[in-house]
């Protein structure tokens, strides 16, 4: 009733909504004020307005209705098909050249386990998870957030990418001085901990030249292998275009910089819960990968 009162913005399109008169929408708001022992709305003609605790009413309204309606779809498709379904995403580069090999496993390791991609997730990644609107998440860099278990995956790299061609790619590493004079590109505005400004960029007091945000992976990778800059990205996330020749990867300083991905579920999920299965899956996979990688350089 309030998640349809907060859509429609009137009583009779909310009661339209829920499938019922007016009147008796009427009568349930009326009642649910009498147990909760004051207004949820203050009436402005036709028109409600919230009041504070209201509105604070509404908003948990809101987030539980999605995450009912989820449920009652996860119950209705286990009904059917046997079958728990896990949603899951990337927390960053929107990257997805490994899934359909990863799918093709799981499918044989756990049959009773279907998996459901949210690309949405790439946005507020920890706000969907900790919302239920997805359930695992494969995250770059350290996150230690309350009532988020991190599952160590695979270990990583960031590295410059540049075009074939540039000056700087057929150096062994780059320093941050050899940045000041380049169109950098960079994945987002914000300085997030463990990547390469807090890391690289910001001790050395370098300022690139030119700084322009491209927030999709494969449009970055496209604009640095027409010559339109360069940019420090996820190893693993550009792997394909460095592999098909289009785009170079230089090591960041000797020392180079280590990036840790992980897989993040909600820590109320039980040990034995289908997304810590996925977790699990998921390190076993990128670990396995790695080593044939490894194995066959």
């Amino acid at each position: 009733m309030l998640n349809a009162i907060d859509k429609t913005g009137t009583l009779r399109q909310a009661a339209y909504v829920l499938g019922i008169t007016q009147s008796a929408l009427s009568h349930r708001l009326a009642e649910a004020e009498r147990r909760l022992g004051g207004l949820l709305f203050e009436r402005e003609g036709r028109r409600l307005r919230q009041t504070a605790a209201g509105r604070a009413m509404t908003q948990t309204a809101n987030q539980i209705v999605p995450v009912l309606q989820r449920a009652e779809f996860d119950f209705q498709q286990m009904v059917i098909s046997e079958t728990t379904v896990v949603r899951f995403g990337v927390a960053a580069y929107s990257c997805y050249h490994w899934l359909p090999a990863f799918l093709q496993t799981m499918a044989k390791q756990e049959p009773d386990i279907q998996l459901e991609l949210v690309a949405s997730a790439t946005q507020n990644p920890l706000q969907n998870l900790q919302e239920g609107a997805v359930d695992v998440v494969l995250a770059p860099g350290h996150l230690a957030i309350p009532g988020i278990d991190s599952i160590p995956v695979f270990k990583d790299e960031l590295v410059l990418i540049t075009p074939c061609q540039h000056s700087l790619a057929s150096k062994p590493f780059i320093e941050a001085s050899d940045l000041e004079g380049e169109h950098y590109l960079t994945y987002s505005k914000t300085a997030q901990p463990g990547f390469e400004y807090e890391r690289f960029i910001r001790p050395s007091g370098v300022i690139p030249h030119l700084l322009t945000v491209v927030e999709v992976t494969d449009a970055m990778i496209e604009l640095i292998a027409a010559g339109f800059g360069v940019g420090i990205l996820s190893r693993w996330a550009v792997q394909s275009a460095i592999q098909h020749g289009s785009i170079t990867a230089i090591s960041v300083s000797e020392a180079k910089l280590d990036l840790d991905w992980s897989a993040l579920v909600r820590e109320a999920e039980p040990a034995t819960a289908a997304a810590r299965v996925v977790s699990r899956r998921l390190a076993e996979w990128f670990q396995s990968t790695q080593a044939d990688e490894n194995g066959g350089q």
